[in-house]
């Protein structure tokens, strides 16, 4: 199958550090191309993977400082793909920020099949109704979900749910730990960092914080700047900052469980994947797709309150790594993933005339 992949051009592919969908686009590109697919990759000319890469742009735009709102070089990016779509017996289109939305319309008027993944909370009537109305437009057009979650009370035509993955292999297990816990994401009000501190704080125990601050947003940084670096001690609560994929597996072997005290409909959160893979616990706000993630009091646990969460970290132990390494092994893994795109590339290709009108 000739299959053009069409990925963010913000971060490098794959990532130097923090860039969840990056990984997840590095993966499934190579893992296609390792399944005897024809593949292409239009993004950032640094981009490192098995395949043929088509650049649309120099470098990844945060290296080049553009800031998050530019649509110009979006615009660049997907009509370069678009225009060679007849290269292809399908586009595989992953949307990642709302300017991504300029491929909706595009699709409408294509032979070749375009399947699109959505990699962030689906706008409704009271969230992001502007990007909504935009969504819905084109409703009929194939999606597919990263959690099953992400996709409760949205009309968009969902053909199946493919769950994000991760190389296993990058992941060592660790049946040991060292005693602190870890949190692990882009700093961010909605991925509660500041609240993983808090409920590290009142536990007692030691935290690392590993996390990408982005200067291109505003509020971003001033989240960092104002309620999150105050709190950073450098004794107890610990800035790691963003570190590299083989550091990160290592601190997260190392540490007793993961805190996730996530405040909105996260749809997927592979850093609790990733954690798992290590063998690491994962506790979490009982929030988005981290009941499809966690088996509660198996795997971690699920958990409402930070008073709760500080209550189950004192658990903690009771939790086998073991079953955390054999849960992520068996969901998440880059074979898993690439087969449910290719059936999903199947169904796209079988129902594109019914799905653009």
């Amino acid at each position: 199958m000739k299959v053009g992949i069409i990925g963010p051009i913000w971060l490098a592919i794959p990532p130097h550090g923090y860039g969840g969908t990056e990984d997840v686009v590095y993966n499934l590109v190579n893992g296609l191309f390792d399944r005897g697919n024809d593949v292409t990759l239009f993004g950032s000319k640094t981009s490192k993977v098995k395949a043929k890469v088509i650049p649309t742009v120099d470098k990844p735009l945060r290296d080049k400082k553009v800031e998050w709102t530019n649509v110009s070089y979006i615009i660049h990016h997907i009509t370069e793909a678009f225009d060679r779509a007849s290269d292809f017996d399908i586009l595989h289109m992953h949307l990642n920020k709302s300017q991504d939305y300029i491929a909706l319309p595009l699709a409408k008027n294509l032979k070749t099949p375009v399947l699109f993944t959505i990699h962030f909370k689906v706008p409704s009537p009271s969230y992001k109704e502007d990007r909504y109305l935009v969504l819905t437009k084109y409703k009929n057009l194939p999606f597919t979900s990263i959690s099953n979650s992400q996709r409760d009370n949205t009309p968009l035509n969902f053909i199946a749910t493919v769950y994000n993955c991760l190389d296993i292999k990058n992941y060592p297990f660790s049946l040991r730990h060292d005693d602190y816990f870890v949190w692990l994401g882009k700093v961010n009000p909605v991925k509660g960092t500041k609240e993983a501190i808090l409920a590290a704080k009142k536990a007692r125990v030691k935290l690392y914080v590993m996390g990408a601050v982005d200067p291109g947003v505003p509020a971003m940084l001033s989240y960092y700047e104002e309620e999150v670096r105050p709190l950073l001690d450098e004794k107890q609560i610990i800035w790691k900052g963003e570190v590299s994929i083989e550091e990160k597996a290592k601190i997260l072997g190392g540490a007793r469980g993961l805190l996730n005290p996530i405040l909105w409909e996260e749809p997927f959160g592979l850093v609790m994947a990733e954690a798992m893979a290590c063998g690491t616990p994962v506790i979490s706000f009982n929030r988005g797709a981290a009941p499809e993630i966690i088996t509660d009091g198996k795997t971690g646990f699920l958990v409402n309150t930070l008073d709760e969460m500080v209550d189950k970290m004192g658990k903690i132990d009771q939790i086998q790594r073991e079953e955390c390494r054999k849960s992520a092994s068996e969901k998440f893994t880059i074979q898993k993933m690439v087969e449910g795109y290719e059936k999903a590339y199947k169904m796209t290709i079988d129902g594109w005339e019914k799905f653009k009108k």
